[in-house]
C-alpha cells in the first residue's frame, strides 16, 4: 500500500525532533559540571596583588578542587583539597558557590594563570583555566609625592627639615630635579623669612640627599634634609620627576610642598655668672651660677695662680656650685664657661685693712682698769671712744650710756701704734664701753683680782736685817707670796686663809731691800734701815794683856752711879726699838 508523501515527511520530522530532544537531555548534565575562574590585579610598590574567584556552576553539588598556579606562589583559600561550595537559591534566584583567594606575585610578572580541576560529588570532573594580564604601565601612576617635617635643634638653634620625595609609579624609574629658578616665584624652593617674605634658594645644594639628576626607583622614596635658620617661618620644596621608557615616551610631574614652623627655634644656652667672696686668710669662695632663663648646663672652669685649676665644673640650668680656691692660688683667679671668659669673672685677693681690726685689751688691778688700744700694721686709722660708767652693769642703750657718763675719752690710733688709757675704779666698780669708728664694740667690766684682800703682818728692822711676820685673815683668799731680797735667794710660799709665816733676811753690809709680790704682782718694796744704837762687836781680849798702871783710889765710890746710868740707857734703847717696829698691811694693787 502506498503511503502519502506528507505522512512520510511528518514521520521524518518527528523522528529528528525526538532524536534532538534526546541528545539535549543526555548532554545537559555533563555541561553543568564546570567552574569559572576570574582574577583582578592590583599593583603595589613592591608586588602585584591578584584576587582570584572560582565559581561552581553546579547548583546542587559541591566539588573538591586541585589547583595549579603560574607563577607558583601561595593563594589563600584556593588550595588543593579545598571544597567548592554548591549554589544556593534565595527568593527564586541562584547564587553560585565560590571560593575567593589572594595571590602575590613579583612586579616583573606580565601574566598570571590559575588552573582548577574539580571533582563533583557525582563523580563528574572538569578542568578550567583563568588568567590575568599584568600591565606594568598601569602599575601606579607617574606622579611625584613630597612630605616634610621640621624639628628644632636646640644645640644649634636651627630647624632641621626632613623631606621625603616619592616616585609613585611602582615600576618606572624617575629622574629628579630640585626647582629653584624655574616657574613662578610662589612655587620655587624657598625659605619664608621672619619678615614674612619668601626667599628663593640660591641653588639646590642646600638640600642634602637630593640633587638634580638623582634617580628614584619605581615605588621608592628618597630622604633629603635641609637646615633653616631658627627665625624662619617656613620652608618650601619643589621637585620635578621625569620618567623615560624610550626617547619618544617621556612623562613628567611636579610637586610642591610647604612645611610651616611652629614658633622660633632658639639655641639652648647657659646663663653663666660668678661671684667671689674671701676671708682674711686668702681663701676665696667662688660661686658659679647658671642663672634663670638658662636652657643648657654650663661648663665652668676656675683657674688660679700657679697653674691651679678646678677642672670642668658642670652647673645645671638654674643652679649654683661653689668652688674654693686655696690662698696659695688666690692672687689671680679667672673663670671661663665652655672656654669663654665669664663677665666679671676675674678676681685677685689682696690684704685688706678690714683683716686687721683694732684690738682692745684690758688689765685690771685692785683699784684701776687699764685699757690698751692696739691698731695692727696693715689696718686703717681708727677712732676709739672709751666711756666709763660707774657700777657693775653695762648701760642698756646708747642713750642710757649718755645719761650715765659724760667722761668719754676719744683716741685716734694710727696703724702700727697703740694707746693706753687708765681708769680709777670706785667703790661701786666700773664698766668701760668701747666704740670703734662709731660702732659699739661692747664693754669691759672691772672685776676685782684675787689677792686684793689685805694681808696682815709686821716687818721689823733689826740690827741684822728685816723680819717679815705675815698672816692671811680667815676671810681672805689664797695668796701666793714671793719675797725677793736685793741679795740672796727669793722666798716663795702660799698663804691660805688663816695661815701665817715669818721670814728673816740678813743684811750684807749696810744695805738690804726686799721686794714683795702677791699673786705675781709687785705690791711693795721694803728697805732696811739699821737701828741706832746697834754697837760694833768688841775686840777679843789679848792672850797676855800688859798690865796697866793703876791709879790710886780716891774720892767717892761711883759704882752705884754707873749701874744706875746703864739701867737708864737700857730703858731708853728699849723705848727706841719699840718706836722702830713697822706694821704691814700688804695689798695687791
Amino acid at each position: 500500500m502506498k503511503r502519502p508523501l506528507f505522512r512520510r515527511l511528518l514521520a521524518v520530522t518527528g523522528s529528528a525532533a525526538l532524536g534532538l530532544m534526546g541528545a539535549v537531555a543526555l548532554a545537559s548534565p555533563a555541561q553543568a559540571h564546570h567552574t569559572t575562574i576570574s582574577g583582578v590585579a592590583q599593583c603595589t610598590p613592591n608586588e602585584w596583588v591578584i584576587t582570584w574567584t572560582v565559581e561552581n556552576w553546579e547548583t546542587d553539588m559541591t566539588a573538591t578542587i586541585d589547583v595549579t598556579a603560574d607563577p607558583n606562589t601561595p593563594i589563600t583559600n584556593i588550595v588543593d583539597g579545598a571544597t567548592l561550595p554548591k549554589s544556593t537559591k534565595k527568593n527564586g534566584k541562584w547564587t553560585y558557590g565560590k571560593l575567593v583567594g589572594e595571590q602575590r606575585v613579583p612586579l616583573s610578572t606580565d601574566e598570571a594563570e590559575l588552573t582548577v580541576k574539580g571533582t563533583w560529588t557525582n563523580g563528574n570532573k572538569a578542568t578550567n583555566k583563568g588568567s590575568v594580564d599584568l600591565d606594568a604601565d598601569k602599575c601606579g601612576e607617574h606622579k611625584a609625592g613630597i612630605t616634610g617635617s621640621a624639628v628644632c635643634d636646640p644645640e644649634t638653634g636651627s630647624w632641621n627639615v626632613t623631606w621625603l620625595v616619592s616616585n609613585k609609579h611602582y615600576t618606572d624609574e624617575a629622574t629628579a630635579s630640585v626647582i629653584t629658578q624655574n616657574g613662578p616665584d610662589s612655587e620655587r624652593s624657598a625659605v619664608k623669612k621672619a619678615n614674612g617674605q619668601w626667599q628663593t634658594l640660591a641653588n639646590e645644594n642646600v638640600i642634602k640627599g637630593l640633587k638634580d639628576g638623582d634617580k628614584i626607583a619605581g615605588g621608592k622614596t628618597v630622604e633629603a634634609t635641609q637646615v633653616v635658620e631658627g627665625s624662619a617661618l617656613a620652608a618650601r620644596l619643589k621637585v620635578e620627576l621625569e620618567w623615560k621608557r624610550n626617547r619618544f615616551q617621556t612623562k613628567t610631574d611636579t610637586e610642591v610642598h610647604v612645611v610651616n614652623f611652629s614658633g622660633s627655634c632658639v639655641k639652648n644656652t647657659p646663663k653663666p655668672s660668678v661671684t667671689f667672696a674671701s676671708d682674711c686668710t686668702g681663701v676665696v669662695t667662688v660661686t658659679l651660677i647658671n642663672g634663670e632663663g638658662a636652657t643648657k648646663a654650663a661648663s665652668f672652669e676656675v683657674k688660679g695662680a700657679g697653674d691651679w685649676t678646678s677642672g670642668p665644673v658642670e652647673v645645671t640650668a638654674g643652679n649654683t656650685v661653689v668652688v674654693t680656691v686655696p690662698a696659695s692660688a688666690s692672687s689671680s683667679i679667672t673663670v671661663t664657661e665652655s672656654g669663654n671668659a665669664v663677665e666679671k669673672g676675674t678676681y685677685s685677693w689682696t690684704d685688706s685693712p678690714a683683716c686687721h681690726p683694732v684690738e682692745i685689751t684690758s688689765d685690771q688691778t685692785c683699784d684701776k682698769l687699764t685699757v690698751t688700744i692696739t691698731n695692727p700694721a696693715g689696718g686703717a686709722e681708727a677712732t676709739v671712744v672709751l666711756t666709763p660708767v660707774a657700777g657693775s652693769t653695762p648701760a642698756a642703750s646708747e642713750q642710757a650710756l649718755k645719761d650715765r657718763s659724760d667722761d668719754a675719752i676719744s683716741k685716734t690710733v694710727a696703724p702700727g701704734t697703740s694707746e693706753t688709757v687708765e681708769f680709777e675704779v670706785g667703790e661701786n666698780g666700773l664698766v668701760v664701753h668701747v666704740a670703734v669708728n662709731g660702732e659699739q664694740r661692747g664693754s669691759i667690766t672691772w672685776e676685782k683680782p684675787a689677792g686684793c684682800e689685805p694681808i696682815g703682818g709686821e716687818v721689823t728692822d733689826t740690827c741684822e736685817g728685816l723680819v717679815f711676820d705675815l698672816n692671811n685673815p680667815q676671810d681672805g683668799s689664797k695668796t701666793d707670796v714671793v719675797l725677793t731680797p736685793s741679795t740672796g735667794d727669793a722666798v716663795s710660799f702660799t698663804l691660805n686663809p688663816g695661815d701665817s709665816k715669818k721670814v728673816e733676811f740678813k743684811a750684807t753690809g749696810d744695805a738690804l731691800k726686799v721686794t714683795v709680790s702677791l699673786n705675781g704682782k709687785v705690791v711693795d718694796e721694803v728697805e732696811w734701815v739699821k737701828p741706832e744704837g746697834c754697837t760694833e762687836p768688841s775686840p777679843s781680849p789679848s792672850a797676855s794683856p800688859s798690865p796697866e798702871p793703876g791709879l790710886p783710889v780716891t774720892g767717892t765710890n761711883v759704882t752705884i752711879f754707873v749701874i744706875s746710868g746703864l739701867l737708864l740707857v737700857a730703858l731708853g734703847f728699849a723705848v727706841y726699838m719699840m718706836a722702830r717696829r713697822r706694821r704691814l698691811n700688804l695689798t695687791d694693787v
